[in-house]
């Protein structure tokens, strides 16, 4: 997350630094002091995926509090590169909420395709190669 943005955390809790809350002892800087400038803030959450004993995928989605309530979600990689793999910087983008499950629909669809093209081939051995168990009866 870039320097610009600012979270201010009580009780878990984020406020809104636009204007100080009422009653704040927040009080005019000394004489010839800068002048505070108000940051952005906004609810997140993250979450991990490993993906190797060093390595993980990391995301971050956060929601400014103002008016604008676009989600800018963040996506990176953690840890050594595979070999012969270029370095993957991270990504951000920026979603209106009333898209997001559009954006999971696409990349599943996508993901989907590309394995049963024949573009995305499953290396054997790895966990998500085994057929999944079932845990509901039997079809029928």
């Amino acid at each position: 997350m870039s320097a610009s943005y600012a979270l201010i955390v009580a009780d878990s809790l984020v406020a809104d630094n636009v204007r100080p809350p009422r009653g704040s002892l927040i009080r005019p800087g000394a004489p010839g002091a800068a002048e505070y400038e108000p940051g952005h803030s906004e609810r997140q959450v993250t979450g991990w995926v490993t993906v190797g004993p060093e390595s993980r995928w990391a995301a971050t989605l956060a929601v400014p509090m103002t008016d604008d309530q676009s989600a800018l979600v963040t996506i990176e990689r953690e840890g050594p590169t595979p070999a012969r793999a270029p370095a993957v910087p991270p990504v951000t983008l920026v979603i209106p909420p009333g898209e997001v499950d559009a954006l999971l629909t696409l990349l599943r669809g996508l993901v989907a395709q590309a394995r049963r093209d024949g573009v995305l081939v499953r290396r054997r051995g790895r966990a998500d190669d085994r057929p999944a168990e079932r845990t509901g009866p039997a079809p029928r």
